[in-house]
């Protein structure tokens, strides 16, 4: 059997969210936060590299080869430089530091070798090499298949130049191995720990944000987050890009008498029916539905005219006196009444106030309740042209 996937799904060795946009929008949050750990990361890398450049000078003295290593270190620090450069110009910072992760862990590890090559010492090197593969794993923030692979060739490479230059034992040459693979592992968890657990505690994060928006019974948004400037934030998007805006609000018709004849469990059944209905008749990711009371629903349709905006509610209206709620062996039949209001916005005129364009809605729903319930009232708001 077939196990369904959570939206907060962690992929096990990759360590990233399952969900491929789920993913893009963490690293779209924590953007600021990895650019200011690379940022560090990389600066203090490179003053590193430089400083133990200038001790090998200090020691060997200015000949060709100290003189080489010291440019091959500067160059890293160049590079650590050009990465700082580029993560802090960049309008996606987290993607950005983690190319500049692989490209600058590559180039100091290549760096690495060609100084163990050059120095000799391999077995002090050795316990440099384990040092620097936990920097990969865990001090430059990188995606960790980045790192695992960086750091396995590094380690590769490696012990293959000390089997080239044969100038250990071979005890001395498997505990060198066992202490490189060590390294790996070691790094490799912690970092996948680190990873999974900053991803959860953003997942968390996100569920309480979710469920602190909406309303517990249907799963529409609620009131809460309508007065946190939901239709605001949407006039003046559509202010801006000149579109139409249409705001329809629904209540179900008698309402009262379900909870009086059926009980007010009967009545969760027919908000959360209807709830589902509106949600299944609107533009996922676009349009906006809110329970604004009791039995009251608020529609928000983003570029969408009078025209289109009633065609929508006789929709639901219609599909409403079609639809059978059933509670138990309770059947329960509803009908709804509708105000729908449509503006055109543009960027010279002036803007509407979003309490107004929901207060004339409510008129208009009102309106239909008083005309015989189960109908659809509308009317087009004329925004006046700015002096």
């Amino acid at each position: 059997m077939s196990k369904l996937q959570s939206p907060g799904d962690i992929r096990c060795w990759h360590s990233e969210f399952a969900s491929v946009t789920i993913e893009s929008k963490f690293l779209h949050d924590h953007g600021n936060v990895i650019q200011g750990e690379s940022v560090r990361s990389l600066a203090f890398c490179g003053i590193f590299f430089c400083a133990f450049g200038l001790a090998d000078l200090a020691q060997l003295g200015y000949g060709d080869q100290a003189l080489a290593l010291f440019l091959a270190r500067l160059m890293v620090m160049i590079a650590a430089l050009i990465g700082i450069v580029m993560i802090r110009r960049s309008s996606n910072p987290a993607r950005t530091a983690y190319r500049v992760a692989t490209v600058f862990t590559s180039l100091a590890m290549l760096t690495f070798l060609l100084v163990a090559y050059f120095r000799g010492d391999l077995l002090l090197h050795g316990m440099s090499m384990a040092i620097m593969l936990i920097i990969v794993y865990l001090f430059i923030p990188n995606r960790l298949v980045n790192a695992t692979i960086v750091a396995l060739s590094a380690s590769i490479a490696f012990l293959g130049l000390v089997y080239a230059v044969d100038m250990i034992s071979v005890r001395q040459l498997s505990t060198m191995t066992m202490l490189l693979i060590l390294a790996n592992l070691f790094g490799a968890i912690a970092a996948r720990r680190d990873s999974h657990s900053s991803r959860r505690q953003y997942w968390t994060r996100q569920i309480l944000i979710s469920q602190a928006m909406r309303d517990p019974l249907t799963g529409v948004f609620n009131r809460r987050h309508l007065n946190a400037g939901l239709l605001d934030e949407e006039i003046d998007r559509a202010r801006v890009n000149g579109e139409s805006l249409t705001v329809i609000i629904c209540d179900i018709d008698g309402f009262k008498a379900v909870n009086d004849t059926h009980g007010h469990q009967a009545g969760d059944t027919l908000l959360r029916d209807f709830a589902h209905l509106l949600l299944s008749m609107t533009r996922d990711g676009i349009d906006t539905v809110v329970r604004y009371g009791g039995e009251e629903f608020l529609l928000i349709l983003p570029d969408t005219d009078l025209p289109d905006g009633l065609a929508l509610a006789e929709r639901i209206r219609t599909k409403l006196t079609e639809a059978i709620s059933m509670h138990g062996d309770v059947r329960i039949n509803a009908t709804a009444s509708f105000g729908v209001v449509s503006t055109c916005l543009l960027p010279h005129l002036p803007t509407i106030a979003s309490h107004a364009l929901i207060a004339r809605a409510d008129e208009l729903m009102y309106a239909a309740k008083r005309s015989g319930r189960n109908r659809v009232h509308v009317a087009e708001w004329n925004v006046t042209s700015s002096i």
